[in-house]
């Protein structure tokens, strides 16, 4: 049998795609790769509307079977073609898209998977979501991808836990922000440490407009590095002149001084901003931040490692909840550190945001390290060996690939127990954090209707997950090997290379039969 597959973001791309809509479904492909290749000839395809078909009408003169398999979600899965097609899709809400919008048919996923006459996903949860708009007879099937396989060397050296002594992790051209360097301490610590930080990241954000100009003054182009800075500082630029230089420059050039009609105050024309001070510190009274510019990096871990990867700027990630509620439940805890590892390329407003979330925290003495940029694959090796547990606490998970990735390497879990996650999480393999159920749109709907479910996350929960978590590795050391060697096992099962040859297997074969 031959396999024409495809996905948007290609491996030339993934570079600087991270963070961009669809481009973990590159890894999904990437993984799948090695299992297809033991059932056929494999075929990666960059325009399936100009490729496929050729491709598929060479086989078939040939008397050779050939699937299209487009790891893509069904609205964007190339329809009309001569060759069979299967969409490869994750979905991480209780109901698929079921109507379409903006006059688009295609938005109303039933229309692409009538077309298709069948369909892969990851989790059990978008089969039966698929199946209740499709009928239950729908050829579908939850094939997570298979990551296991992958870590047999590192689950061959064990671990050491709690880390006694430091591992050190390399990134290149990397950012590293860690809640213990004294550059920071002006920032996050104290009564006004809100202020001050707010103030310097607008000092920041203002530097580098200044810089902008005079670059495109003088016709010089900025580098891609400086475009990435300078995209992410719009946001702060709009709301810098709007609460700061509107106030300090009242009557700029071309405008004329009024005499004010009354003395009762202005109007607002919106509310109040509540997170942000409203008037910070005096300009060049705090320290100026540290910049957060690309370098090759080393970092040092030891202690109770709790690590998340995700994309900032994804709100299903939920990266707040995990921030606060672990300083708030090792606030006095020096050897529990939390590692954030972000994926996407324009990393500087989300970790700005960040710390104006440790600013408003009460001092802790846990350690927080924010971390930006390319591990290659010793030094994320050297991270999953540090790491204790790996972290989520979002609203919903199509599959999650770095909890899965984690997991088969025997590192316990702390999180909740809902979308496709409920397939591998349970209290043999890790800490489980309450969740409700909550309405919210479709993530590609712009007229965010509601008409789905997410799950909210418990914060008291996740904050005593933290704290069980803690005490197990510490104090229960037998029952933390336990958990380990179930997480392996369990993965094993769910997402080795073994399991997804052979659902894929009768999912074809059960298919064939059929067409016959």
């Amino acid at each position: 049998m031959k396999f024409l597959v495809y996905s948007e973001v290609t491996a030339e791309r993934i570079a600087i795609s991270m963070g961009l809509p669809e481009y973990s479904y590159y890894f999904v492909l990437r993984d799948y790769l090695p299992v297809l290749r033991q059932l056929g000839e494999v075929i990666v395809v960059e325009r399936p509307e100009l490729e496929v078909d050729p491709l598929y009408d060479e086989a078939r003169g040939r008397g050779e079977e050939c699937l299209f398999l487009s790891f893509s979600p069904p609205h964007k899965t190339q329809l009309g073609l001569r060759c069979p097609t299967i969409p490869v899709f994750a979905w991480e809400f209780s109901s698929i898209p079921n109507e379409p919008w903006l006059d688009d048919p295609r938005q109303d996923w039933r229309h692409a998977l009538r077309a298709c006459g069948r369909g892969i996903t990851h989790s059990q949860m978008t089969v039966d979501a698929v199946r209740r708009e499709m009928g239950a007879g729908f050829p579908i099937i939850s094939v997570p991808s298979p990551v296991w396989d992958r870590f047999a060397r590192l689950r061959d050296v064990p671990g050491e836990l709690p880390l006694e002594r430091s591992v050190r992790i390399r990134a290149r051209s990397a950012v590293v922000v860690d809640s213990r360097d004294p550059g920071l301490a002006p920032h996050i610590w104290g009564p006004n440490a809100t202020a001050r930080v707010v103030q310097a990241i607008r000092e920041h954000e203002s530097a580098m407009a200044r810089q902008r100009s005079t670059a495109a003054a003088s016709g010089e182009q900025p580098s891609g590095r400086q475009q990435s800075r300078y995209q992410v500082t719009r946001r702060y630029l709009g709301e810098w002149y709007l609460k700061v230089l509107c106030e300090l420059l009242p009557f700029l050039p071309g405008r004329t001084r009024q005499a004010p009609v009354s003395e009762e105050p202005v109007r607002r024309l919106e509310p109040r901003n509540m997170v942000e001070p409203p008037r910070p510190a005096e300009a060049g009274v705090t320290p100026q931040m540290p910049e957060l510019l690309p370098a090759d990096s080393e970092l040092e871990l030891s202690g109770v490692v709790f690590t998340a990867l995700f994309n900032p700027y994804d709100g299903r990630k939920n990266w707040a909840d995990m921030l606060t509620a672990f300083c708030a439940a090792f606030r006095h805890t020096p050897d529990a550190t939390l590692v954030f590892k972000l994926g996407h390329n324009e990393y500087l407003s989300a970790m700005h945001d960040m710390l104006i979330w440790m600013a408003r925290m009460p001092r802790f003495e846990c350690r927080v390290v924010l971390l930006h940029g390319y591990l290659d694959g010793s030094d994320f090796d050297a991270l999953i060996r540090a790491s204790a547990f790996a972290v989520n606490a979002s609203h919903g998970e199509g599959q999650c690939l770095p909890l899965m990735e984690f997991l088969s390497c025997g590192k316990p879990a702390i999180a909740p127990r809902h979308s496709a996650m409920c397939d591998y999480i349970d209290e043999q393999v890790g800490f489980v954090v309450d969740s409700w159920l909550d309405a919210t749109a479709w993530p590609h709907d712009p007229r965010l209707a509601y008409r789905t479910l997410r799950h909210q996350i418990d914060w008291a929960s996740l904050k005593a997950a933290y704290r069980a978590a803690y005490r197990c590795v510490k104090e229960e050391p037998e029952r933390y090997a336990r958990m380990s060697a179930a997480a392996i096992e369990r993965m094993r099962a769910h997402c080795s290379q073994a399991t997804a040859k052979q659902r894929l297997i009768d999912f074809l074969l059960a298919d064939r039969r059929h067409c016959a």
